[in-house]
């Protein structure tokens, strides 16, 4: 296309001079789609028929990824809204993902890999993905960080250019061409022998264990090479950072290199780790309907901070994406009559700008949510210390500390929540404000906090009744000031009960219950900027070893 373009209209769709990126064979635009009720932004890959005539493959990939896109439909995998060709080029329209690519997603992170929780999640996306296809027997043959889009949290598969219909069954051995990224090619396709669908398998893998540690396992300057590499080279891990021996075994078991030895799709399904949350939380739920009403609070606490321990951007629900999806800009409804390019673009610029705005806002309540939540983990991590005796503070003192810990949450998430039901605030633009609490980003951040409070005050419901004489004490306390005096006390207090009674034979969760409790005295001298990595800081503390441990305290 030319420079000095400024707009375009095809059929129901508008595509703006904006360009959102470039890839092999063509550059992809922001655009707009009508729907008849609402404007959709999407994202516009164009396609010259220049580059067509010069290399006719490249009709062939455009034909197949758009045969194969129009055959599936779901949350993880990107959406095809429609195709179209004219005399100079050849347009796809294509399902905008706002928050670009896993890549830089990873290069966002100071260490340039995830926590293992962020890991796992997009895995689960991924797979999720791959059910849809594995039903369709797709096989997608490029899986790589590029090709995985983010959008409000949620991962989605794209770029299915190399992608085919598999004409025997998935785990039978097929002869096709050799396509894909050699990095996360199987050791099949490299060496250019029959494959089947757990080649998928194997990049995912490879994806996989880029996402824990930062890289691949295998690096090489030629094909060759790493063929040779992963032929010779057993698969090793980091002992930095740390990961859980489950994770662990499900990477050597995608990353087998006879496919014989490779799981297969089905056994990635109901692997552990793709489906430990929902079946731990079922069987821990049948437990704790057995348990009394204080343990019970305490259980489900628990299973809560499990699950929600830190609240990001990988917390949007699928659901909540769908909804937002119908609907995604307002004030364009005379966009597709507007002879103005410029001003579309303005608004475009506006509304990116108001999403600039709205996730500081939300960066800051769920910076402050989590600070919050901090406590309760602390206070899960002393109220399991004392149950299992490794810690022995007297009744009083543990039921005091308790108490007071839950109280200072709900003070946070109270703050927070009456912060989200106001219609002014002191540090952020007011009309911005003003648009944000009326937003659906405000509106599942209030959720959250509201949940948040829910479970967190029937904990502390339960201790109060444990113990009344606390609730007397705190009702004297005319100011929050007051209440951080005496809180910080009692914080200090319990801290130097546990030094003088721990020895290093206890073994290192003692001293990293010390190491929180200090952080409880001054959270915001620890977790200092909004954007603090908090699932990196829980597991670097939980990794670190009884030396490490010390050297904190």
């Amino acid at each position: 296309m030319s420079e000095d373009w400024k707009k375009k209209k095809i059929d129901n769709f508008v595509i703006l001079n904006k360009i959102l990126g470039k890839g092999t064979y063509g550059t992809v635009y922001l655009g707009y789609m009508d729907t008849g009720q609402n404007q959709v932004r999407i994202a516009v890959k164009t396609v010259p028929m220049d580059s067509v005539k010069q290399s006719p493959q490249i009709l062939n990939l455009i034909k197949r990824e758009s045969t194969i896109l129009k055959a599936v439909e779901h949350p993880n995998i990107v959406r095809l809204y429609n195709a179209n060709r004219t005399q100079n080029y050849i347009y796809i329209f294509l399902e905008f993902c706002p928050d670009g690519d896993l890549r830089k997603f990873m290069l966002s992170k100071k260490e340039k890999h995830l926590s293992e929780l962020e890991a796992i999640i997009f895995l689960k996306h991924i797979v999720e993905g791959f059910k849809e296809l594995f039903q369709k027997k797709i096989i997608h043959r490029d899986i790589k960080p590029e090709n995985i889009l983010l959008s409000n949290g949620i991962a989605k598969i794209a770029d299915f250019g190399f992608a085919r219909v598999m004409e025997v069954e998935m785990d039978e051995p097929g002869k096709f061409s050799r396509n894909g990224t050699p990095i996360y090619m199987s050791p099949q396709i490299l060496r250019g022998q029959p494959f089947s669908a757990k080649c998928d398998v194997w990049s995912l893998g490879i994806m996989f264990y880029e996402m824990l540690y930062g890289r691949t396992p295998w690096q090489a300057e030629s094909q060759i090479q790493l063929e040779q590499l992963i032929l010779n080279k057993p698969l090793k891990f980091p002992t930095k950072p740390v990961r859980s021996q489950k994770v662990k075994e499900l990477v050597a078991m995608m990353l087998q290199i006879e496919e014989k030895d490779r799981l297969n799709w089905q056994q990635i399904f109901e692997n552990q780790v793709i489906k430990m949350n929902e079946d731990m939380v079922r069987q821990n739920m049948n437990e704790i309907m057995k348990e009394d009403p204080m343990t019970k609070s305490m259980s489900l606490n628990k299973i809560y901070l499990d699950q929600y321990k830190v609240v990001g951007y990988l917390h949007t629900k699928i659901e909540d994406y769908r909804e937002d999806s119908k609907n995604d800009l307002d004030g364009l409804k005379q966009m597709f009559d507007e002879e103005n390019p410029d001003l579309i673009l303005s608004q475009y610029q506006k509304e990116m700008k108001r999403r600039e705005s709205f996730q500081k806002f939300y960066t800051y309540y769920l910076y402050e949510r989590n600070v919050a939540f901090f406590i309760n983990y602390t206070q899960l991590r002393i109220i399991k210390l004392q149950t299992f005796g490794d810690i022995t503070l007297v009744k009083e003192q543990f039921l005091q500390l308790i108490f007071m810990l839950a109280r200072n949450q709900l003070l946070h998430l109270d703050k927070i929540n009456s912060a989200l039901n106001s219609n002014k605030h002191d540090q952020f633009d007011q009309e911005l404000w003003g648009r944000f609490i009326v937003s659906k980003d405000c509106s599942r951040l209030l959720t959250t906090i509201k949940n948040d409070i829910l479970i967190i005050k029937e904990v502390f419901i339960q201790v109060r009744e444990k113990c009344p004489q606390f609730q007397q004490f705190f009702d004297k306390i005319e100011n929050v000031k007051d209440f951080l005096g005496q809180y910080k006390q009692i914080i200090s207090k319990a801290i130097e009960t546990l030094k003088a009674a721990s020895t290093n034979s206890l073994g290192k969760d003692i001293y990293s219950g010390i190491y929180y409790l200090k952080i409880c005295l001054n959270p915001y001298d620890f977790f200092k900027q909004v954007d603090f990595d908090f699932n990196a800081f829980y597991e670097e503390t939980e990794n670190a070893n009884l030396d490490e441990l010390l050297n904190l305290i």
